[in-house]
Order: structure tokens, then C-alpha cells, then sequence
């Protein structure tokens, strides 16, 4: 038997996956744009570094973490926290 998918749970992802796509194309495009939006969604210093080289620069979050020299999942768990600021606007 196939179990349904919640509508919020669906609506959710499409969500984030819109956000995803038209940040990597607003970063590429306009990066001085991006980095004003990013330091206007957010005061965390380190959000906005990750956010930069995540959809400006175009970096994996693993090298991201070399470069900050912290664990992936913190890289992960900003990037989090500043995408969730976004979709909250």
C-alpha cells in the first residue's frame, strides 16, 4: 500500500527547492544584489558568509567548512537558519 504525501509537507519542499533555484541564479547574476539581501535578512556574521559562497562563489558546503574550518553540519545548520529567514519574509 503507497502512503500520500501531506500537502503542507509537499508545498514545503517546492518551496525550498524555489528558494534554492533562484538564489543560485540571483547570486550568479547579481552578487552585489545577493550580499545586500543577505545582510538585510540577517545580523549573523557567519550566515552571510555561508550564504556568499554558497550561491555566489558556488562552493560545496564541505569546502566551505575547510575554509571556516568547522564541521559541515554547523555549515549546514547556518545555511539552514538564513534560508528559513528568507522563506519567513
Amino acid at each position: 500500500m503507497q502512503e500520500t504525501i501531506p500537502n503542507t509537507i509537499k508545498n514545503n519542499i517546492i518551496r525550498l527547492w524555489l528558494t534554492h533555484h533562484y538564489l543560485r541564479k540571483v547570486g550568479k547574476k547579481y552578487p552585489v544584489f545577493f550580499s545586500k539581501l543577505m545582510e538585510e535578512i540577517t545580523d549573523n556574521l557567519n550566515e552571510i558568509r555561508v550564504m556568499k559562497e554558497r550561491y555566489v562563489l558556488n562552493k560545496k558546503f564541505e569546502v566551505i567548512a575547510l575554509d571556516m574550518n568547522v564541521d559541515p553540519r554547523y555549515v549546514f545548520r547556518l545555511h539552514r537558519q538564513a534560508i528559513d529567514k528568507l522563506i519567513s519574509l
